[in-house]
């Protein structure tokens, strides 16, 4: 496996890249509302919409359409009628509730035969269809809404050189759209909405439609690249008062484009440099100036419609704006305390335009696209990156649809602090080019995977330039260890979703792991861009059936963060520590130290209250002097090892005197479990034989510290198929020197375990129960005991 130390000169990047938060101009709120507080929002708004639904198990005001010109065309009451019961199931569908809810039936059944005529209400009916696309019953009405909204656009030729072409009016009545001199983009956007989520869950659309919309949308935009709510031609002025670009109508405008340019730009496969589309680069120019208002002027209608782009994008922040942070805390702090929003729209609307903010923009990420850059003709050029722009966004879309989650994806640039890279677990690089990183970029992406994260490379068009400097990279970022095809039987091929077994044919796939789990992969040659970009999901299912396995193996198959939450953790710096920890990692073996970032995250978990030591973790030969000061010394590795008969004693004595050594096999590996066992033996003798036969019992004194309890543990959906007998205690083994637990060994990881990010393919816990394990290991041994108790066991929550 080679030299595992991996002295690459970024080992300070690990958890200096932090600092960089707080250097950063980021506009990041001061206390913004944590992930808690956003699921308690949630929970309370859904609760509150339940709360609103009639008799009849609808949200309708009244039980039929007010009749004609007793009320507005955009009255939920009269041409919108429907429209309240269409939002409010969708918001909630959003909100992860089941269709089958029984809550939901009464609802969903009024939506089915409701004779829905306006446009808006239309829109957002059709969104309640994508969560039902599996029902056969849906299938007709699918189809019943996409000919409605296909003969409601303005599209006759009449009209080719009006404003109102490509656009929707209020309602469509007796084969006519209504008013029949009537747009705006308000409505107009709604309508393309029905029709998106109609596609997405079956309906084959013209591609007209889409040139059409596109064109009409594109027409539409100011100079400077704001939309308002009506406008006449370009080249005339806008009409009246209702002229004036807004924050809403210019993120209706964006999100319409995106949607449009999946159908229009599917067939830009070539390699022949970035796409970008001038229209939506300019309305994001526009929004990136107004995002700060935008986000807190109680207009929940328009916060909908951010979240819309924010999503479309990838953005996870307009200009400094972190738009899903900033946007989430205004939420959490102006929603009422019976759960409900009041912006500028009614209560009912407004709670759902707030609930579909917090659910939709928090939703998991699948891979953060990186932006970045490269060396041509002497200087630093944009790369090509992003040939194929679509690529991510459809892949995301088509992976949710397999698990029945909403799933995000997101662009990421190598200038912003390591965390941000933390919000998928999947850093994604495409191109063509030789990747030629500066030092700063390749620590960037080593701190990354060193605490947890994983890099997936495709070489666009099979480029060979881009494969062999992939390839080059990871061996510079990951000492001695080599990439290799991943064979058949690796948990991708053989543990995920799609099985080879079952598959006609396997991308090609090199793989760079440090014995434990992969660290970078690379796709050499099956150009998986190219299918995601082309949306050919049914030609070329195989390099769909590889990412979905690639992104579940990354995952543990199930563990899915939303936005905000993570397993990163940093030391406070308003902690004083008041205790001293020295703990030594013994150098032994050629790989002694596959995870790097486990053991300084449990020194930050330590160094933090309740605990509030100051743990120092080092390297050390097995020698008398570099043990010296030690409590603890750690042994871990993925390979079989023999140590020399002056180190055996070296460790004895350590022991002997009052120190602590730890043992696990990294990854849960056999032939470093096996060596392990032998030099314990051939070490302590008799004791240590009946040590190993028997794990310490459940009630032992080691997992319940004052303070620090551990009541049930949880192992990894790999452990769980391969081991038997009781999978809630742990299993560690500890020999007794002197009438003192001084040497304690676990067959399962709990190395990869420290590092915190779940992965398949691993033998041992769940990450939450190894550093509870390893914590109390730590506690026990050092004798160190705690001020104020610690937080209850994870694996005991539910």
């Amino acid at each position: 496996m080679g030299s595992s130390p991996q002295r690459f000169c970024v080992c300070t990047v690990l958890f200096a890249g932090f600092a960089f938060a707080t250097a950063m101009s980021l506009n990041r709120t001061a206390r913004a509302a944590t992930p808690e507080q956003v699921q308690k929002a949630i929970e309370k708004a859904k609760e509150w919409l339940y709360k609103q639904q009639n008799p009849k198990g609808t949200w309708e005001h009244v039980d039929k359409p007010t009749p004609d010109g007793e009320k507005g065309d955009a009255d939920p009451d009269a041409r919108q009628w429907g429209g309240l019961t269409s939002l409010a199931t969708y918001a909630l569908l959003a909100a992860e509730e089941s269709p089958q809810t029984p809550k939901l039936q009464n609802a969903i059944s009024f939506l089915k035969t409701a004779p829905i005529e306006g446009i808006y209400a239309t829109g957002m009916r059709c969104q309640v269809w994508l969560f039902l696309s599996d029902d056969k019953s849906v299938r007709p009405l699918i189809e019943r809404d996409k000919e409605f909204l296909l003969r409601s656009l303005h599209q006759d030729v009449a009209h080719a050189k009006d404003n109102r072409f490509g656009f929707y009016p209020y309602y469509f009545e007796r084969g006519k759209p209504h008013p029949a001199d009537w747009y705006d983009h308000s409505v107009s956007q709604y309508g393309v909405l029905g029709m998106w989520a109609l596609e997405q869950a079956g309906a084959e659309v013209p591609i007209k439609y889409w040139q059409v919309v596109d064109g009409a949308w594109q027409r539409a935009q100011y100079a400077d690249g704001g939309w308002s709510y009506r406008q006449k031609f370009v080249d005339a002025a806008p009409d009246s008062a209702q002229g004036s670009e807004t924050p809403q109508m210019t993120a209706a405008g964006i999100a319409t484009l995106f949607i449009t340019q999946e159908y229009l730009t599917a067939d830009l496969v070539a390699c022949r440099g970035n796409v970008s589309n001038d229209h939506i680069e300019r309305g994001l120019r526009w929004m990136d100036k107004r995002i700060g208002e935008a986000l807190t002027n109680g207009n929940l209608y328009g916060m909908y419609g951010i979240e819309r782009i924010g999503v479309a994008s990838g953005r996870k922040y307009f200009s400094t704006t972190n738009w899903y942070e900033v946007g989430a805390d205004y939420l959490v702090k102006s929603q009422k305390p019976d759960g409900s929003w009041q912006g500028q729209w009614g209560v009912l609307p407004d709670t759902c335009f707030a609930l579909l903010f917090l659910v939709r923009g928090r939703a998991p990420i699948v891979f953060n696209k990186v932006e970045y850059s490269v060396e041509e003709k002497k200087k630093t050029v944009t790369a090509n990156w992003d040939q194929r722009p679509r690529d991510v966004a459809n892949f995301s879309r088509w992976m949710g649809r397999q698990i029945e989650r909403d799933l995000n994806w997101q662009t990421v640039n190598l200038k912003v602090p390591v965390e941000d890279l933390h919000d998928a677990p999947i850093l994604y690089l495409a191109g063509n080019q030789e990747l030629i990183l500066s030092d700063e970029e390749a620590g960037k992406l080593k701190a990354f995977v060193d605490q947890g994260g994983m890099i997936l490379g495709n070489a666009d068009c099979g480029s060979r330039a881009f494969a062999t400097s992939f390839e080059k990279l990871g061996e510079r970022l990951f000492e001695g260890y080599k990439f290799r095809q991943v064979p058949l039987t690796h948990p991708i091929f053989a543990d995920e979703q799609f099985p080879a077994k079952r598959e006609r044919s396997h991308p090609r796939l090199m793989g760079l792991s440090n014995g434990v789990r992969e660290l970078m992969l690379l796709v050499p040659d099956a150009d998986l861009s190219r299918a995601w970009q082309a949306r050919s999901e049914k030609t070329r299912e195989e390099a769909y059936h590889i990412g979905a396995n690639i992104f579940l193996y990354a995952v543990d198959m199930r563990n899915l963060r939303y936005k905000g939450e993570t397993y990163i953790v940093t030391p406070d710096s308003k902690v004083k520590p008041t205790q001293r920890l020295l703990v030594k990692r013994l150098e032994m073996g050629d790989n002694w130290n596959p995870e790097p970032g486990g053991w300084p995250r449990l020194a930050a978990i330590l160094h933090n209250k309740p605990y509030e030591i100051a743990v120092d973790v080092q390297s050390a030969k097995i020698e008398p002097a570099e043990l010296s000061g030690a409590k603890v010394i750690d042994l871990t590795g993925t390979g079989a090892f023999k140590l020399t008969d002056e180190q055996r004693k070296t460790i004895k004595d350590f022991v002997n005197g009052g120190g602590t050594l730890i043992v696990d096999a990294a990854g849960g590996s056999n032939e470093f479990a096996d060596a392990a066992e032998a030099e314990l033996k051939a070490i302590f003798g008799d004791d240590a034989t009946k040590a190993l036969g028997e794990p310490l019992a459940a009630d032992s004194p080691v997992y319940h510290l004052p303070g620090a309890d551990i009541s049930q543990v949880r192992y990894r959906l790999f452990a769980r198929k391969v081991l038997v007998g009781n999978l809630k205690v742990p299993r560690v083994k500890a020999i007794s020197i002197k009438g003192r637990l001084a040497v304690f060994y676990s067959r399962e990881d709990l190395s990869a375990g420290l590092v915190g990010e779940p992965v398949n393919g691993i033998l041992g816990y769940e990450p939450a129960s190894a550093t509870e394990i390893m914590r109390n290991l730590v506690l026990y041994s050092s004798g160190i005991k705690l001020k104020t108790p610690a937080p209850a066991s994870k694996a005991t929550k539910k």
